[in-house]
């Protein structure tokens, strides 16, 4: 099973969502890479997507890598995209998706995964990854706004999302 390295599969879902007319911030990013890799590890028997896994921040499952790439960065989809713009964001997002090389039940998944949750608001998404098993488990113990660089655990995240299919 391919895997790719967790800042590319970031970049890919930037331009999803921008693609999608859907806004996306650094919090928003963080669990839709998420909610990528937990329904990889389901649906390929424990395969991950990324080499890393998120650890249990007080706001959710989070990659650092990626907090520290993107945590001074916004992301503002502009309301009106012009037809040249919009061809332009196809084109890189089809660049994108050749970059990352992964099979064509992988990239369903993951297109499947991104298109249903980015529609959601990050407080929407936070809510969701505070009730769930994993982030709990990971963070067993601890305030909910104690620092925590616990992972989250495959096996749980496999147990868990097994069960929601």
């Amino acid at each position: 099973m391919k895997k790719v390295k967790v800042n590319v599969m970031a970049e890919f879902v930037v331009l999803f969502c921008q693609n999608l007319g859907v806004t996306i911030s650094p919090l928003k990013l963080q669990k839709l890479l998420y909610y990528v890799q937990a329904w990889h590890i389901a649906k390929f028997e424990k395969e991950i997507l990324f080499d890393t896994l998120p650890e249990a921040w007080a706001n959710g499952p989070v990659y650092r890598d990626i907090y520290d790439q993107y945590k001074t960065t916004f992301f503002k989809n502009q309301n009106i995209i012009t037809m040249l713009e919009e061809i332009q964001l196809s084109e890189q997002l089809q660049l994108k998706q050749n970059n990352l090389d992964l099979d064509a039940n992988q990239l369903e998944l993951i297109m499947t995964v991104i298109d249903s949750y980015a529609k959601l608001s990050e407080e929407r998404l936070v809510l969701m990854t505070h009730s769930e098993t994993p982030w709990n488990e990971a963070r067993k113990g601890l305030t909910p706004i104690q620092r925590c660089e616990n992972k989250l655990a495959i096996d749980t995240i496999y147990n868990y999302f097994n069960k929601k299919n």
